[in-house]
């Protein structure tokens, strides 16, 4: 003998909205072309399920340079709360590495595979502009963003309200 088990409408459809959240927990990111400098294939899994702050950057944007520093203490501070930090890099490969090399940063660097302008404007940035910082919620969505040079105390203050 079979049993049929039917589900009440209501709780199909929760159900059915907790897996849609769950399979689109990595938002925009999960589907971005990233690399490591070295060329092998990234993913922004490591970075899901947390506020995430995500930086976009350049090697030949002096914006950019002048934030890393702060975005490196900023980083190393809030990991302890649980906050993320990611560089996404909008250059060739061998210049961040030498970048970094010389400008050593506390957080991940990843490189954007051609696509990071596109990327960018679909999380919020619609002129393409560098520096780029966006705050991603544990889903993936962006809750925050600043366009431009960002100083600490923006930051710092944001993030102690997350």
């Amino acid at each position: 003998m079979h049993k049929i088990f039917l589900l009440r409408p209501t709780l199909l459809l929760a159900l059915l909205a907790s897996l849609s959240l769950t399979a689109h927990a990595g938002g925009v990111l999960d589907k971005a072309r990233l690399t490591l400098t070295s060329g092998q294939p990234a993913t922004f899994a490591p970075f899901q399920g947390k506020y995430t702050v995500v930086n976009f950057w350049a090697t030949w944007c002096a914006p950019c340079r002048h934030e890393m520093p702060m975005l490196s203490k900023l980083a190393t501070q809030y990991a302890a709360k649980g906050i993320k930090t990611v560089g996404i890099a909008l250059d060739q490969p061998e210049q961040v590495a030498d970048f970094l090399k010389k400008t050593p940063v506390s957080y991940p660097v990843l490189m954007s595979d051609g696509d990071g302008i596109a990327l960018m404007r679909e999380l919020g940035n619609k002129s393409g502009g560098l520096p780029y910082t966006v705050i991603l919620n544990a889903q993936g969505k962006p809750v925050k963003q600043f366009l431009g040079l960002l100083d600490e105390k923006t930051l710092n203050k944001t993030l102690a309200g997350l």
